[in-house]
């Protein structure tokens, strides 16, 4: 733990030194660390504890009518260090008043023992703003294609396009609907087998695995006091055609959850609530609560180990826990230049019918972000 903070603080020190002039004054950089205790990092139904840590580089460049940008992150793992891994994203975009376009690339490398989650993401969105019966309005499309290296099975494209408005009270309250449309397909999908049933019983075919599903959120925001606002949320999922794919098979991986749990191939609700409390000195909490019902009509159950049933859809009922505690110091007179300290607590508790998905994960980290 002193190496690491000893390497931050001189990381810190060689920013200021080096971007400091007006030279850099087209550039937007961050640089990131989060150092996390997790109980259950892979989200198993045998939990074993490890300690994470997470450095990370933000870089953005503006030019007359469009930016450039490039995020990375390493994760390194001081008991499982066979699956220490870099992600890193680079993207272009162009921004109006009322209207934002992009496009981005991402990737995930990781080692030898964990590379079946290598993987290159694309995706391209546009996004609109406008007033209408005095309303706010956000309209929006994505476009996705996703490839794993070692897994051509999962490789899908998903089109979404969204529609959320929000009108604001006197009262100091926010009311925000939202509706969204998502269409995944699978471009290489041939079929799904089962390999601990015997004879490798295939569970999907390529007719059935393309789902599409459609999304409510609603929200609730009241400010309480000056300083205190309370905000309620309510989601809904309902898959309209097909079933999607889930990898029922496969271990949860840090950092990436498609292949574990993905928020396409499952329906259900979810509902929650999040207390905000601004201090004095920059100083904000927040704690959220949500209770999630998740049905996964592509997932059978297993019974025990090794006993699945193709003829159950797989249930869970997860509640989360979570709240965060940010101390913000600016530096200088600027307030695009400051340093962002955050202790965070996130609790899990996901019971299920199937015997792989009873888990708990409990989660406690001190992240820091400098921003010049």
């Amino acid at each position: 733990m002193k190496t690491n903070v000893k390497v931050i603080s001189l990381f810190l020190l060689l920013s200021q030194v080096l971007f400091s002039g007006d030279v850099f004054s087209q550039w937007n950089f961050s640089l990131s660390t989060n150092q996390e205790f997790n109980s259950n990092p892979f989200r198993s139904v045998t939990s074993g504890s490890d300690f994470i840590s997470t450095y990370e580089l933000g870089i953005e460049k503006e030019f007359n009518g469009f930016n450039i940008l490039y995020y990375g992150s390493y994760n390194t793992f001081r008991t499982a260090v066979d699956i220490d891994y870099y992600w890193h994203q680079g993207g272009i975009y162009s921004r109006t008043e009322n209207r934002i376009i992009g496009t981005y690339f991402e990737q995930r490398i990781n080692k030898e023992a964990n590379n079946y989650f290598d993987y290159q993401n694309y995706a391209a969105y546009a996004k609109n703003t406008f007033s209408f019966l005095s309303l706010k309005w956000n309209t929006g499309i994505n476009l996705n294609y996703m490839n794993y290296s070692n897994l051509s099975d999962f490789n899908n494209w998903i089109v979404s396009a969204n529609i959320r408005s929000s009108k604001s009270f006197q009262t100091k309250t926010t009311l925000i609907g939202a509706f969204t449309f998502n269409y995944k397909g699978f471009k290489d999908f041939s079929s799904y087998t089962d390999s601990l049933n015997e004879g490798n019983t295939t569970q999907n075919n390529s007719g059935n695995v393309n789902v599409s599903q459609i999304e409510f959120n609603g929200r609730v925001a009241q400010s309480i006091f000056d300083n205190t606002g309370l905000a309620l949320n309510f989601n809904a999922k309902k898959i309209i055609s097909g079933s999607g794919f889930g990898a029922s098979l496969f271990e949860s991986t840090y950092g990436d959850m498609e292949l574990y749990d993905d928020p396409i191939s499952q329906e259900g609700f979810s509902v929650g609530a999040m207390l905000t409390q601004v201090f004095s000195n920059d100083i904000v909490f927040k704690l959220r609560y949500f209770y999630f019902y998740k049905s996964y009509p592509s997932q059978g159950i297993y019974h025990s180990e090794t006993e699945y049933d193709k003829n159950i859809s797989r249930l869970d009922n997860q509640s989360q826990l979570s709240s965060t505690l940010t101390k913000t110091f600016l530096i200088g007179s600027s307030s695009e230049s400051a340093i962002h300290l955050s202790l965070n607590i996130f609790l899990i508790n996901n019971n299920s019918n199937s015997y792989y998905y009873n888990y708990k994960n409990d989660l406690f980290s001190i992240s820091l972000n400098y921003q010049f």
